[in-house]
C-alpha cells in the first residue's frame, strides 16, 4: 500500500535552508526517503562556503532563496533560530510551495513562533521533531499509554557544541533547547497531557547559557518527569524510561534506537535500512511530501516548537528564582532562555 501510495504522487521537490548539522541530517533523509528529491540548499548568502561545501558533498546546486521559492514543493528551514522568521517572510510570498518543515524551537521567543506562524498563513507548517517519527520511539510512547507511570526520566547528555561567542542570541539557549527542543514532545507524550509546570533543582549556567539542568516537569493531570540533561558528556546519550508497578518501557535514543518493554528488545537498528530513517528523519520528510500533495495534515505543527521553547524558558525563569516552579502561563513572550538568564 505504501509502495502504491508514493507511486501514485507526483516526486515532491525539496529545499533545505540552512547548511549546519540540522540542514546536513534533514539534506541526507531527503536522499533516504521515498518520493522526493533534493532541489538545493540555500543559506543566507550565496557565497556561503558552508551552503557550498554541503551542496558539494550532496551534488545539489546552492540556491537562492527566491530560486528556491521557484523551484521547490516544500523548504525545510534549518538556520539557526533567531533567523527563521525572516527565512520564513521571504519564502511567504512563493506560490509554488505547498507545506514547510521548520526545526524546532521554530524562533528564540515565543513571540517568534506567532511571528512565523502570521508570516505563512497560506502554508502547512510542521515542526521538526523527528523522534515523534521514528519507530522505536513510537513503540516505547504505545507501551506507556496503557501505563500509570509513577517515575518518568529523559537523560540527555552530548558534547559540547562550541557554537561560538554569540550562540546565546543566535541560538536562544543551552542545552534545554539543544539538543533539549527535540525531546520535550516526547516527554509530553509520554506524560499524557499538557506540561503545566517547570522547577530546575539544579543548573550551571555560564554566559547566560545552561550547560546542565536537572528539571522537574509536572503536568496538567499531576504527572511529573525528571531531565538529566548536560553539555559535558563524550559521546551523545540519550534515553527516556517509564515505570509503574507492572511494566517498565525505555527507549534509548543515542548512541543506537533500540526500544525495551518489560526486559524484552522490542526494535533496533534492524527495523531500518537507514540510520535516518531509525531516528525518524527519513518519516518526517516523506509525512512532509504528503501533506504537500493533501495526503497528511501537518503533525507535529507549530505548537511543539512553542511547547519546546515554553519548557526552556520556564527552566530560565525557575534557574532566576532559585529552582522554584515556574508555570508555563508565566513563561514571557518576548525574551528567549538566553536573556532570560543573562538579564
Amino acid at each position: 500500500m505504501v509502495a502504491r501510495l508514493w507511486k501514485d504522487l507526483p516526486v515532491t521537490s525539496v529545499g533545505i535552508v540552512g547548511a549546519g548539522r540540522a540542514a546536513t541530517l534533514h539534506a541526507e533523509a531527503v536522499r533516504a526517503a521515498s518520493g522526493v528529491t533534493l532541489a538545493g540548499v540555500s543559506a543566507s548568502s550565496p557565497d556561503s562556503p558552508r551552503a557550498a561545501a554541503l551542496a558539494g558533498a550532496l551534488d545539489c546546486p546552492v540556491l537562492t532563496p527566491a530560486e528556491l521559492a521557484r523551484v521547490c514543493d516544500v523548504a525545510v528551514i534549518a538556520t539557526p533560530p533567531a533567523s527563521r522568521v525572516e527565512v520564513a517572510a521571504a519564502l511567504a510570498e512563493s506560490r509554488r510551495l505547498r507545506a514547510m518543515l521548520v526545526e524546532s524551537p521554530a524562533a528564540t521567543t515565543l513571540g517568534g513562533v506567532a511571528e512565523l506562524a502570521a508570516a505563512l498563513p497560506d502554508h502547512p507548517i510542521m515542526a521538526a521533531v523527528n523522534l515523534l517519527h521514528a519507530p522505536v520511539v513510537r513503540r516505547m510512547l504505545d507501551a506507556v499509554t496503557v501505563m500509570e507511570p509513577h517515575h518518568l526520566e529523559l537523560r540527555l547528555g552530548v558534547p559540547d557544541p562550541a557554537r561560538g561567542p554569540d550562540s546565546g542570541r543566535a541560538f536562544g539557549g543551552g542545552v534545554t533547547l539543544d539538543p533539549g527542543a527535540g525531546f520535550w514532545p516526547v516527554v509530553t507524550a509520554a506524560m499524557g497531557s499538557a506540561i503545566e509546570s517547570v522547577a530546575v533543582s539544579r543548573a550551571d549556567v555560564v554566559d547566560g547559557l545552561d550547560r546542565a539542568a536537572l528539571i522537574v516537569l509536572r503536568s496538567v493531570a499531576g504527572r511529573t518527569a525528571r531531565a538529566d540533561l548536560r553539555w559535558d558528556a563524550r559521546v551523545a546519550e540519550a534515553a527516556l524510561e517509564a515505570a509503574d508497578s507492572a511494566h517498565v518501557a525505555r527507549v534509548d535514543i543515542w548512541p543506537v534506537p533500540v526500544a525495551e518493554i518489560d526486559g524484552a528488545l522490542v526494535g533496533s537498528p534492524g527495523d531500518s535500512s537507514h540510520p535516518l530513517a531509525a531516528l525518524g528523519f527519513v518519516a518526517q520528510i516523506e509525512r512532509l511530501a504528503r501533506v504537500a500533495h493533501g495526503g497528511a495534515h501537518p503533525w507535529p505543527d507549530l505548537d511543539a516548537g512553542s511547547l519546546s521553547l515554553t519548557v526552556a524558558a520556564a527552566a530560565a525563569v525557575s534557574v532566576r528564582r532559585g529552582g522554584v516552579a515556574v508555570n508555563v502561563r508565566e513563561v514571557p513572550g518576548d525574551a528567549s532562555p538566553f536573556e532570560i538568564l543573562s538579564a
